[in-house]
């Protein structure tokens, strides 16, 4: 998650939402995301059918990228605002938060500017993939772009960029890096390309995905084949719309202070800010409606369902019959 400049992004503590509310709404998203992604992540990986499914490849990635997110980066962010510091407060540390951090939330949004793209082949295109060279190039190695190009850039400008970096004893926490400080470009770079321009592209492929669908049905006359092709353009509908929830306003006050107004979206921006935070916790609701019988595997999970015994019409009507007889 990418910010501008040390002093817009140095957000004083007491601008932000009451403590009480920011931390219990936070812990909340925490503790009942856990359970989601540990059902997520049986059915995922325990059949085959749905690991080896290409529509599922990018799901599961996020699921991964996000489960790491929710179960280390909101707990260190909680910390923080907690104690009114970060510990250990050493830069060693700031580094390797920043670069935590800014890895993972990146990933997330290429992924899934990747699985909106690539839904339209899935589904309009779908000999594309009969090949295993074609696989390779269509499917496999933008994956492998994901989350290998953010590792190499953010290695690359947050270990060997020629700055220093800084540990804020005013607010005890992390100053921001000192590529995004240091350079106006790097940090213009930084909010369009992995944060505005993915936004649009997501926008514009599922937009334009839901109209391709909308008019299939007009054409198709096979109802289970356009219900599958449905299935598939909705997978991704719920993870980019929190995308949106989440992150949208943060985008357009950092690009807005960037290009113009220093001190825009001053009073918006605490509440904004956590709010972004919240994504990787929802990701695990929004992609339940991959799972096929979604509705029978929860029932297994609770026990009143699960050891309730059907009886026979037949049988009602004889015990009924004997209590009438009595």
């Amino acid at each position: 998650m990418s910010l501008s400049n040390g002093t817009n992004t140095i957000i004083a503590r007491s601008l932000y939402p009451p403590w009480p509310i920011q931390s219990s709404i936070l812990v909340f998203f925490i503790i009942i995301s856990i359970p989601c992604f540990t059902f997520l992540f049986y059915h995922f990986l325990t059949d085959r059918a749905l690991y080896s499914a290409r529509q599922n490849h990018v799901v599961i990635l996020l699921l991964i990228f996000s489960a790491i997110l929710t179960l280390v980066d909101l707990p260190v962010f909680l910390a923080y605002y907690y104690t009114g510091s970060l510990w250990p407060p050493t830069v060693q540390f700031c580094l390797f938060r920043y670069f935590f951090d800014y890895y993972l939330f990146t990933t997330c949004y290429l992924l899934l500017t990747w699985g909106s793209i690539e839904r339209h082949i899935l589904i309009f295109h779908t000999n594309f993939y009969n090949t295993p060279i074609k696989r390779l190039i269509g499917h496999y190695i933008p994956l492998g772009f994901c989350f290998i190009y953010p590792f190499i850039y953010y290695v690359i400008f947050m270990l060997f960029y020629p700055c220093h970096n800084y540990y804020n004893t005013i607010t005890n926490n992390c100053n921001i890096p000192c590529y995004l400080s240091g350079s106006h470009f790097m940090a213009l770079y930084e909010e369009i390309v992995h944060g505005i321009a993915l936004m649009f592209i997501i926008l514009f492929f599922n937009l334009t995905l839901i109209i391709r669908v909308v008019r299939q049905k007009q054409r198709m006359r096979r109802q289970l084949m356009w219900a599958k092709n449905l299935k598939i353009a909705a997978q991704l509908l719920g993870i980019c719309l929190a995308f949106y929830i989440t992150n949208m306003g943060y985008f357009i006050i950092q690009l807005t202070r960037l290009i113009g107004d220093p001190s825009f979206g001053k009073y918006a921006i605490p509440w904004v800010f956590p709010l972004a935070f919240c994504m990787p916790a929802l990701i695990p609701f929004m992609s339940l409606n991959s799972l096929p019988n979604l509705k029978q595997k929860i029932k297994r999970l609770i026990p009143c369902w699960r050891n309730a015994a059907v009886v026979p019409l037949n049988q009602v009507r004889v015990r009924s019959n004997r209590t009438g007889n009595t």
